[in-house]
């Protein structure tokens, strides 16, 4: 079997550090076994879409030297695969999932929803869509296609439980009752990510899903597409979260820094790399400090823990320093440079403040 990943962001603002995490570490699995790698731009949900977003992931990749393997030809070279360019595909197989009886269509409108709604939660229960559509006859779903009445496609969760490996967490198993016929199919004719992520995931035949583990309640409803399609079901790693502190997870909300940040403080990009790839894993051994390839080599899913990585920036500096004081005066120099004119030192003997600084200089 060919080992296949995939990063799969939503531009719906910068690369933080935890996405670029999942990233690295999917591009390492994928590498150690001479597999292909993906980048999938998931931007279905068009009203937290950021401008700018996109090409901000396309930069860091390639910054961090996490490059992609295929995707649109675009002159010569891979564009990423953007779900909005592939909105025929998720119609089409959402049809199918109709006929196979995995999803059904569903035309209550949002007053008529919220009404529900408002008695659900005013009994202090739990709000779930109610199947009512799914009871409708088939002469009645064809009347209100054809008088063109909007409509979504929800997925039709069956009773039951059901039951889920992650190569992480191990065996996992959810009652059915605890989930929602959400909709897959939204009315402007986007498919919902839920959706989107298992098609794709089937037609670029990735083999193992690496994501974080917010997702992990979410795999069940996955599953029961899979298995409505008569899919093989991919291999799941979850990865615990990135936490600014014992209490609180990194997050683009409170603009916890992004690789950009770093790398514009001064911090060099293979520290970057190295430091993001020990956030969570462990390579069993006293080595810290890491080449990209020398990731490629290490790196193993049986490394990667169930708790929580704690971003140290401490750490982080000291790593950097590491590398500061590996580079050949000729790249320090490089480095340096822009710092020395910044500061005035124009005409100042550059290869006595080299030999001075290179040896303390922490972050340039």
């Amino acid at each position: 079997m060919e080992i296949r990943t995939r990063f799969a962001p939503s531009p719906t603002g910068y690369l933080h550090i935890g996405g670029l995490r999942t990233a690295l570490y999917a591009y390492l699995f994928a590498k150690k076994y001479n597999g292909k790698f993906i980048l999938r731009i998931e931007d279905t949900d068009q009203e937290r879409f950021v401008e700018g977003a996109t090409e901000v992931i396309y930069s860091t990749l390639h910054e961090a030297g996490l490059n992609w393997d295929e995707g649109p030809d675009i002159g010569g070279d891979y564009g990423p695969y953007v779900q909005t360019d592939r909105r025929d595909i998720y119609k089409k197989y959402a049809e199918e999932l109709v006929a196979r009886g995995g999803a059904y269509y569903c035309f209550c409108t949002k007053d008529e929803l919220d009404v529900r709604r408002e008695a659900v939660t005013a009994a202090g229960e739990t709000f779930k869509y109610d199947k009512h559509c799914l009871h409708l006859s088939k002469d009645e779903i064809k009347s209100r296609l054809a008088q063109g009445c909007p409509y979504v496609i929800r997925q039709n969760i069956p009773a039951g439980t059901t039951t889920f490996e992650d190569l992480i967490f191990g065996s996992i198993t959810v009652d059915n009752d605890t989930l929602d016929d959400n909709v897959l199919m939204k009315a402007d004719g986007l498919p919902t990510y839920n959706f989107a992520n298992v098609v794709d995931d089937h037609l670029m035949q990735i083999s193992h899903v690496m994501r974080g583990t917010e997702y992990l309640s979410s795999s069940p409803k996955y599953n029961l597409l899979y298995e409505g399609f008569g899919w093989e079901v991919p291999l799941y790693i979850h990865m615990p979260p990135v936490m600014k502190n014992a209490q609180k997870k990194l997050s683009k909300r409170d603009g916890d820094a992004s690789y950009d940040d770093f790398a514009q403080k001064g911090y060099l990009k293979d520290a970057i790399v190295n430091y993001i790839a020990l956030l969570g894993w462990n390579p069993g051994t006293m080595q810290e400090k890491f080449t990209l390839e020398e990731l490629k080599e290490a790196f193993s899913v049986e490394g990667l823990s169930k708790s929580p990585a704690i971003f140290d920036a401490a750490k982080m500096t000291w790593l950097n320093a590491e590398y500061v004081r590996a580079l050949s005066p000729e790249d320090f120099r490089k480095y340096a440079l822009p710092y020395y004119e910044k500061a005035g030192l124009l005409g100042y003997r550059y290869d006595i403040l080299d030999r001075i600084l290179q040896p303390r200089v922490e972050i340039f």
